[in-house]
């Protein structure tokens, strides 16, 4: 990075730091004695990393209580190796060591120094260290070890290099302190020894049950029963035990409360106050005093569920579709950072310090329109993620990067530039302040880095005033997901500026052109440069409309949405995209005084709202497969867009279903507007085309679940002819693409699909989709269809073989697959995305059926291991290889799992797995938020639905569906109804004592009767009422085990 000094100092060079005399080592771990041994893993276990749950956000080594033999690893992987979770699928992965130590004083005066002795490095990736003490950061760019590629063997000949930073006094404080030690670039190195030095007078104290990490005011207010609190924020660390604390304000107590695992950060309620205030606060541990101080209080805002949602969760190692920015509900416009060069989960990683541009579509296969300042001498490249000096590109303040919901904001270092972004569904408003420039410059670039690299067939772009620029960009990607289908779009933009373009030009293929146009045929590079005079005002804003149609409708969407109601006002385009959200997390409000809890909770419910698109205008306008203009005549109606629905119904389409149901009856309708006008439904409709992306026809269960919930704002015999054709019509070609089932023909011929003749496991999800339609069929009163999809939906009885207990491969012939091993054979391949352990339990129509013909104790046993085994890894497979491992919460194949348990009458199982699911797999972080790939929000679908306790193992496809209950997180979760489609106004999830530990049934109340089942209809809970639960640390074997659905 430009403005970055990268320091090294090797063991055989000296330097002075200051004086530093009267000071003694305060803490250290590991021996100055070249050699690794006494640390975890050493000296050759390093490809037990992560399977010994080192290298997560989460983990931490606490002085006084970690052992350096069992808590801190000998070696920390870089991303360049392997072993450390970074693979062709799982992206560029890197670990982070915790430090965590307190200090009973700190001395007013004196020097702290802090060393990192380096054994050995990565003979071939040298690794950029990353040191972060208590929110300061330094970096070194190490040497290249002398070493094995591996760390292994014996290091007596190392080539050793030391790190030593002094460190500020005033960085050093009493109490709690943290060392953040990180790889963020290249490969492995290997400790000798980590300590710390300071005055001889320091004393470090060794908390006991509990650290306490930090105890700050609030700047929000929160609503508890009716009254204004502002929180008191404690910060803390759960150690051992199960330590009671109590909170006291000015000698009232406002808080006890059991600590038992993990971290919280407690919102303690101080009443509110109409004037500032001080007022002394104490916490006692045990009913002994533990920390006592003065806070200041003060009136603030009342913070909104919005509020609570961070758009930084989970941005590491994503995918194309996760990124920071303000994103609109399913909006068209996803406008965000990026950072990283082309190629699998490009976008933005914040291991990457520099920006290269601010684009606006972050969609499945899809890309475009990048907008960046700068200043100084034109340069008309990008640059490359790995070399932030290079192109236009800027390094970035990470300490002012901000990214609430509705907004993002970064000083960028290189022009001394800050950047403010939000949007609407389908423009962007964004203000850069030139804070030391004469002349400001916006980059519009038109070839960008993105996951699915594309060719410009066409371009032109136009400056129409002093004040706009438009055009458009004819975008091609072939061959996306198989070589029968090809994304072909055209981006057109309008681009409106509030100071005058005092001088502008364009490029193409690398060639400058002032004052000129752009026009082509096809271009390698293309983009517009336009510089403002910012002597006097340093502010340049810029509003965009965006259109898949046309320039004129990108107008009309930049005119409705921003210009109209907002003009040039862009904290009221944040307050209104703020007020949107609102509107859709306020449905489900959970009561907790945990706020990260709450953080992470509508941080999933955001994202389960935000990652997929809308392809349609204002006006309704949109483009089908065959690139003609459709439109629909239903203002409500809105063509949406994704990369697949497969797997969906155990995850987004429940939560939609229940929370947001006019989204579903949107999605329904966009789905038979593709039917009416290409004859098809899609799998996989990204841009509004027909990719063939994953298997089965899963749009099937979308349709059926919503009809089923009761939403039907669409033609239902419309819908059920569709849902017909998809199972009944052997697939085409279709308007650049291909739609339908590859293997129906060779399914319908042998009533499987045999791996000589197809994918194996399409069976399961070919057979699955089957009864859903005999479901919709048997609702719209279709007798003799329901009877033929219902036979068709038990064909996953064929592959199951019932003297290994798996649905085993079989060919042609009908010969089962020999020498079968449930992990190898067909993995990945005719197990689509998983192996025969995973997919034998695709059976979601009839897991009761499934579990006699394996025999119940088998299949209860069998998952129950594979729960234990796939905790140590945290239900993700190293590299995302989902395939290698029984229970992958990071891939769809895993994710009704957990709840088999409740049909084979083990709903405690359910509850304890479950439970461990969020609390191994779901962080709280930018880097382990989600391990696996997130698939535009159904892994946090699937966290919200189970963070409530509510599951449908069908979707909701069955003719009365219904609802498995499972162990909620919050002691009560209010469902907002809205009285949509004949609801009632809300239902109650209300889980009476429930905490990280309570985490199982003792008895349940629905709608004031006694429930003595793990399920209950689903109208119970749409009509309005409650459920009541009494949870406890033990099972209750007897409870949930009164009786089973009846089947349909």
């Amino acid at each position: 990075m430009k403005k970055l000094i990268f320091c090294l100092i090797l063991a055989m060079l000296s330097q002075t730091f200051g004086s530093f005399g009267q000071e003694k080592t305060i803490w250290k771990i590991g021996e100055n004695d070249n050699s690794p041994d006494k640390m975890a893993l050493a000296p050759d276990q390093y490809r037990q990393f992560l399977a010994s749950d080192f290298g997560y956000e989460d983990n931490y080594f606490l002085v006084g209580h970690s052992k350096a033999e069992k808590d801190w690893p000998y070696v920390l992987p870089g991303p360049a190796n392997d072993w450390g979770g970074t693979a062709t699928l799982s992206g560029i992965r890197a670990n982070f060591l915790n430090i965590n130590f307190e200090l009973k004083q700190k001395p007013s005066s004196g020097n702290w120094k802090f060393t990192l002795d380096i054994l050995q490095t990565d003979p071939v990736n040298a690794p950029l260290l990353q040191v972060i003490m208590n929110g300061k950061a330094w970096k070194f760019k190490l040497n290249k070890g002398n070493g094995s590629k591996n760390p292994e063997g014996d290091f007596s000949n190392a080539k050793e290099q030391l790190i030593s930073i002094d460190v500020p006094n005033d960085l050093i404080r009493a109490g709690n302190n943290e060392i953040v030690i990180t790889v963020p670039e290249g490969g492995w190195l290997a400790f000798d020894q980590v300590k710390l030095e300071g005055p001889s007078e320091t004393r470090l104290d060794l908390p006991k049950e509990i650290l306490l990490k930090n105890i700050t005011a609030a700047n929000y207010e929160t609503l508890l029963n009716g009254k204004n609190f502002q929180p008191l924020l404690i910060d803390l660390q759960h150690i051992k035990g199960s330590p009671s604390i109590q909170v006291k304000l000015d000698g009232s107590v406002i808080l006890s409360q059991k600590i038992e695992q993990g971290r919280y950060v407690l919102e303690a309620p101080m009443p509110e106050v109409s004037a500032e205030k001080s007022s002394q606060y104490e916490i006692y541990l045990n009913h002994q005093l533990l920390r006592k101080g003065e806070v200041k209080r003060a009136p603030k805002a009342i913070k909104t569920p919005a509020d609570y949602v961070n758009t930084m969760l989970g941005v590491a190692h994503s995918r194309w579709m996760i990124a920071p920015g303000p994103w609109m509900p399913f909006g068209m416009v996803k406008l965000s950072p990026d950072n990283q060069n082309t190629g699998w989960q490009a976008g933005y990683d914040p291991a990457f310090e520099s920006i290269g541009t601010f684009s606006h579509i972050h969609e499945w296969t899809m890309t475009g329109l990048g907008t960046f300042p700068t200043a100084g001498p034109l340069n008309i490249k990008i640059g490359d993620q790995s070399n932030p000096d290079s192109g236009y590109r800027s390094g970035m303040d990470k300490s002012t990067e901000e990214a609430p919901l509705g907004y993002y904001k970064v000083n960028l270092t290189d022009y001394n530039i800050t950047a403010e972004l939000t949007a609407t569904t389908r423009a962007s408003f964004q203000t850069y302040t030139y804070h030391n420039s004469e002349k400001g410059r916006i980059m519009v670039d038109f070839k960008i880095p993105t996951e699915y690299d594309y060719k410009i067939k066409g371009i032109n772009v136009k400056k129409i005033s002093d004040y706009r620029i438009e055009g458009y960009i004819d975008q091609f990607s072939d061959n996306v997901w198989s070589d029968q289908a090809d994304q072909a779009y055209k981006v057109h933009f309008v681009m409106e500026f509030d100071q005058p373009i005092k001088n502008y030009g364009s490029w193409l293929n690398d060639q400058i052109r002032e004052e000129s146009n752009l026009q082509a045929d096809s271009a390698e590079t293309a983009g517009f440069y336009l510089e403002f005079d910012t002597h006097e005002n340093h502010k340049v804003q810029v509003r965009t409309g965006i259109s898949y149609v046309s320039i004129e409708n990108a107008g009309l969407n930049l005119k409705t949405e921003i210009s109209d109601p907002f003009g040039w006002d862009f904290d009221r385009v944040r307050k209104n995209q703020q007020k949107v959200w609102n509107d859709l997390l306020g449905r489900l409000k959970v009561s907790s005084n945990d706020k990260r809890g709450k953080e992470r909770f509508y941080s999933n419910m955001y994202r389960s709202l935000a990652s997929r698109n809308t392809f349609s205008d204002v006006d309704g306008s949109w483009i089908d497969a065959d690139e003609k203009v459709q439109k629909f005549t239903d203002k409500d109606d809105v063509a949406l867009g994704c990369d697949a629905f497969w797997n969906t119904f155990w995850n987004l389409n429940q939560f939609w279903n229940l929370v947001t149901p006019e989204w579903s009856n949107r999605w329904v309708n966009s789905q038979l507007a593709m039917y009416q006008h290409s004859g098809w439904l899609a799998k996989g409709p990204a841009g509004m085309e027909y990719i063939p992306v994953m298997v089965g026809e899963h749009e099937i269960p979308l349709i059926v679940g919503a009809y089923q919930m009761g939403i039907r704002g669409y033609d239902a015999q419309k819908a059920f002819e569709a849902v017909n054709k998809m199972q009944t019509t052997p697939p085409a070609s279709v308007g650049g693409g291909f739609a339908g089932n590859r293997d129906l023909v060779t399914y319908l011929k042998h009533q499987y699909v045999p791996y000589d003749e197809g994918r194996f496991s399409n069976t399961l999800e070919y057979s699955f989709d089957d009864w859903t339609v005999s479901q919709f069929a048997k609702a719209l009163g279709k007798t003799k269809e329901y009877i033929r999809f219902s036979e068709r939906g038990k064909w996953w009885k064929n592959v199951i073989d019932t003297e290994t207990g798996y649905a085993r491969m079989k060919d042609s012939k009908g010969n089962w697959f020999k020498n079968f091993d449930p992990y190898k054979s067909g993995a990945n391949e005719h197990y689509v995305e998983g192996n025969a352990w995973q997919l034998t339990y695709f059976v979601p129509q009839d897991i009761t059926g499934l579990a006699s013909m394996i025999g119940e104790k088998k299949f209860s046993e069998r998952l129950n291991w594979g729960f234990e085994e796939s905790y140590k890894l945290r239900f993700n497979g190293p590299g995302d290889k989902y395939w290698d491992y029984p229970v992958v919460q990071g891939n769809q194949q895993s994710m009704h799992f957990a709840f088999l348990f409740n049909w084979v009458k083990k709903p405690w199982l359910t509850q304890k797995w479950s439970r461990a699911i969020m609390d191994r797999y779901y962080g709280h972080e930018v880097s382990n938020a989600y391990l696996g790939d997130e698939d535009q929000g159904q892994m946090s679908a699937w966290f919200v639905m189970n963070a409530i306790g509510l599951f449908q193992i069908d979707g909701g496809t069955r003719v009365n569906p219904i609802y498995e209950i499972g162990s909620p997180v919050f002691e009560k979760t209010e469902i907002d109804l809205g009285r949509q489609f004949g609801r009632g106004k809300t239902f109650t999830i209300e889980a009476k004592n429930t905490s990280k530990r309570n985490i199982y049934i003792q008895k349940a109340t629905l709608n004031g009767k006694a429930l003595n089942n793990f399920w209950f209809d689903a109208s119970e809970l749409l009509k309005g009422g409650s459920l009541i639960l009494e949870m406890g640390p033990q099972p209750n074997e007897n409870w949930g085990v009164k009786s089973l659905p009846i089947a349909n």
